[in-house]
């Protein structure tokens, strides 16, 4: 296949768009990338100009923010000429109990965990709300199920929110767990909070799977999770997971689930 691909991830606070160039057999090459807030009076106007050099490209989308706003970017997906795809099959069985509520960024970053590591795996997605899933091959992906817990972002935002007095407060990296004045201690109390609701869940979660089974990180507060116990031979930090997953979906549409071998 020679071409090219657009890969949407509509996540809870921001647009992610990512373009792809296929050569032949070769692996996939990501060309130009670009992120949208929600929030932002000009998203609309920001799109329909990201969008407009890719008339009649194949494109994906996961989408897990309210139906309005995945209708306002199907629409503009349409208006610009994308050729994009109506309900990509993912290629990774839904396991779960209730499948039809299940957010379709965890099962792309599933299936990219799948097409990394070829293997079971715990995929670790650290964004407005951290997931921690469990990926089975046996010999076939499925998708188990995971847990789902509060973002740090989300976690800072709610103790101000929620308080009288709190203010919000905004992580660039390590802390240290004493926090000798407020902030400090909102701070420490995040970044800790968080990494070891990570860590917890991975331990709990470890269990369903061989002891040796990979992490494979991904999110935008992925950055806070980069440093020990986290980090080590078995983790695997890939920034594009979800749209590696929507990338191998388009590339076998219709198809039955094979891996691509993609690398970014």
């Amino acid at each position: 296949m020679t071409g090219g691909l657009v890969t949407l991830d509509l996540g809870n606070s921001a647009l992610k768009l990512r373009r792809w160039e296929i050569e032949g057999s070769g692996p996939a090459r990501l060309v130009r990338s670009g992120a949208l807030a929600l929030v932002d009076e000009a998203f609309d106007s920001e799109l329909a100009r990201w969008l407009a050099p890719e008339r009649g490209v194949r494109a994906g989308l996961s989408a897990v923010a309210s139906p309005d706003v995945e209708q306002r970017v199907r629409a503009a997906c349409a208006s610009a000429g994308l050729a994009l795809a109506q309900q990509l099959e993912v290629g990774v069985e839904n396991a779960t109990w209730t499948p039809s509520t299940l957010g379709r960024d965890r099962l792309f970053a599933a299936r990219g965990a799948w097409e990394l590591v070829g293997q079971s795996a715990l995929v670790i997605d650290a964004g407005t709300a951290v997931t921690v899933d469990v990926l089975e091959c046996a010999p076939a992906p499925r998708f188990l199920g995971g847990a789902i817990a509060p973002g740090p972002h989300t976690m800072a935002r709610s103790l101000h929110q929620l308080t009288a007095r709190l203010p919000e407060v905004e992580l660039e990296g390590a802390v240290p767990a004493l926090g000798r004045e407020t902030l400090a201690a909102l701070r420490s109390g995040v970044y800790h909070g968080f990494r070891g609701a990570v860590a917890g869940l991975v331990s709990e979660l470890r269990a369903t799977l061989h002891a040796q089974a990979p992490l494979l990180l991904t999110g935008g507060a992925a950055k806070l999770l980069l440093e020990p116990p986290f980090v080590s031979a078995r983790l695997v930090h890939e920034p594009e997971l979800v749209h590696c997953g929507i990338l191998a979906a388009l590339l076998d549409e219709g198809g039955a689930a094979r891996r691509h071998g993609l690398r970014t």
